[in-house]
């Protein structure tokens, strides 16, 4: 049986060496007043086209647009809330890059969808199904400021009633599958409740598309299976900066699905054939291939193109093997 592979989000911008970074270079010409905001979509455009284009290649079966128009997962959303401001830079997670971190000065608002024009121009290029990608409530909540609510609950809350409307309009617009991101519960196992309800809020108001609860950059032990709680579709963990999440795989209910992320996303090694055929048939062996997929351990975005582009092949190869 086929085994489905995926991508988490993310994918490297900068094009091979020697080769002109177009976006980048349009986003200078804006700061001077020498491009419109038409150059930069249609640069975007541009490379949204080349990244679906190497995903589908490389024979990944659900693919994403690269996340190539964001700086991250948060603040593309937070420019597009009322409420939010855009502060300093702060390190990414232990990765040696950074965001700049949303501070909520005032009451949290939906005001028109931040990722759906986008999604939509993917869905139309791409020949395969497009995943759509949404930070989750407590990991937005947990990368920016709250200077306006009573506490942290309210603050996760305000936030899911505005992911939940873009969630309903990225499925009207077609989303198959909506993956909710969540890597900053990992080191929060005390946020677990607020999770299981931010999520479902945003789940709850969905009729047909297939959820993902995605963690990575770590282990979900100190979660526990209470993470099953969450009421998602499926469950995506990162098996290599937490290998012991194998562990919690094993106890997934048997209506779950499971994204397994079994490539190194933050090191440009390439992994062993023979190694990773091993752990696809592990898997296959815990869960069943109806029920999995696997993907990159995260993002692709700290890694250089072409070794991106080799990882995807090699994992898209070996899984097509196993599943023969």
């Amino acid at each position: 049986m086929p085994i489905q592979t995926t991508v988490v989000g993310s994918y490297p911008k900068p094009p091979a060496e020697g080769e002109t970074f177009t976006v980048r270079k349009t986003l200078h010409a804006l700061e001077r007043g020498d491009a419109s905001p038409e150059d930069l979509k249609e640069a975007q455009d541009e490379l949204v086209t080349t990244v679906i284009r190497e995903q589908q290649e490389a024979g990944i079966d659900v693919v994403t647009d690269g996340l190539v128009r964001w700086d991250d997962i948060v603040t593309p959303f937070a420019r597009h809330i009322a409420g939010f401001e855009i502060g300093g830079l702060l390190r990414w997670f232990d990765n040696n890059v950074y965001y700049r971190r949303p501070i909520a000065r005032g009451a949290v608002e939906w005001r028109g969808p931040s990722s759906v024009d986008g999604y939509r121009f993917a869905a139309e290029i791409a020949d395969r199904p497009v995943k759509a990608v949404i930070p989750g409530p407590v990991s937005f909540a947990r990368l920016s400021v709250n200077e306006h609510y009573a506490d942290h609950e309210a603050f996760v809350l305000a936030i899911a009633a505005v992911l939940a409307q873009e969630a309903a309009e990225l499925e009207a617009a077609g989303a198959p599958i909506i993956q909710i991101d969540e890597p900053s519960l990992l080191g929060a196992p005390e946020d677990i409740d607020l999770a299981i309800e931010g999520v479902g809020r945003i789940t709850g108001e969905l009729s047909e598309a297939r959820t993902i609860l995605a963690t990575y950059f770590g282990d979900a032990k100190r979660l526990g299976t209470d993470i099953f709680k969450i009421p998602t579709d499926a469950f995506g963990f990162d098996l290599v900066s937490g290998p012991e999440n194998i562990e919690l795989i094993k106890a997934a209910p048997g209506d779950k699905g499971i994204q397994a992320g079994i490539v190194d996303a933050r090191n440009t090694r390439l992994e062993d054939e023979s190694a990773l055929e091993g752990t696809i048939e592990e898997l296959v062996g815990i869960v069943g291939p109806e029920r999995l997929s696997v993907s990159p351990s995260s993002g692709l975005e700290f890694l250089p193109r072409e070794k991106a582009r080799a990882k995807l092949q090699r994992l898209a190869s070996v899984a097509k093997k196993v599943g023969a």
